[in-house]
């Protein structure tokens, strides 16, 4: 990998993580710019939804375009993160698709800082390509990883993950059984722990998602209701 190599970020900030298994927990948020389902630009909705055949282009209210974005090498991005985190070890690196970016050196970057790296990912891109170390031919790969599809289950290339999140109503565990498979085995007390997440999509069909989150949980109870609790709390 190239010494030059520099990675786009569109902020760093410390906050809690709000969704999923370490909801509540003081963390390090890294957003990286780009995304290989939307370009992010309000006019290029309906186009990109068409193109890629995904959902989330016309909801998406995140925003990872370059526009006052830093670019860092691995090494200073790691003392970067380090550095707004103090005592806080856990990162989580979202975009945007991270997958896009994150690769074997930046992950030995923030593991030699100490830091537990949690990526946020689409599912569309292979782990062993992008995290692939070329001078040992071992996978660096993040210590957990979540994945939110954003495309049917046969054209996901993620290779496994710790925990699945499908954004109702437009994504629903009927159509990706196959795809819970690809799971990690994580345990408590010895008991599998599934961490699958039914999540309501937050804009005008809040409503309806809600019911449904709830139906399919009491319905199929190996999925949980996940909650957006940074916005609950209103940190960002």
């Amino acid at each position: 990998m190239s010494k030059g190599k520099t990675y786009r970020v569109k902020n760093i900030w410390k906050t809690l993580q709000g969704e999923g298994l370490f909801s509540g927990r003081p963390a390090v948020f890294v957003r990286l710019v780009g995304c290989n389902m939307w370009s992010g630009y309000e006019n290029t909705r309906q186009r990109d939804a068409e193109r890629t055949g995904a959902k989330c282009p016309l909801w998406c209210d995140t925003d990872f375009t370059k526009e006052g974005s830093t670019d860092y090498r691995a090494g200073e991005l790691a003392k970067q993160i380090k550095n707004v985190g103090g005592e806080i070890k856990f990162v989580v690196i979202t975009g945007g698709e991270p997958l896009m970016q994150i690769d074997a050196e930046l992950i030995k970057a923030l593991h030699g800082e100490q830091l537990f790296v949690a990526i946020e990912t689409n599912g569309t891109m292979s782990l062993n390509e992008a995290c692939a170390d070329e001078a040992t031919n071992k996978l660096q790969a993040p210590d957990w990883i979540v994945c939110s599809p954003k495309l049917s289950q046969g054209e996901l290339k993620l290779e496994f993950f710790d925990e699945l999140k499908l954004v109702v109503p437009d994504y629903l565990p009927k159509n990706f059984a196959d795809f819970v498979e690809r799971q990690r085995s994580n345990k408590v007390a010895g008991h599998p722990l599934p961490l699958l997440w039914v999540q309501p999509e937050d804009g005008v069909r809040l409503n309806e998602a809600r019911h449904l989150a709830i139906n399919i949980a009491l319905s199929q109870p190996q999925w949980r209701v996940s909650v957006q609790t940074h916005k609950i709390l209103d940190v960002d």
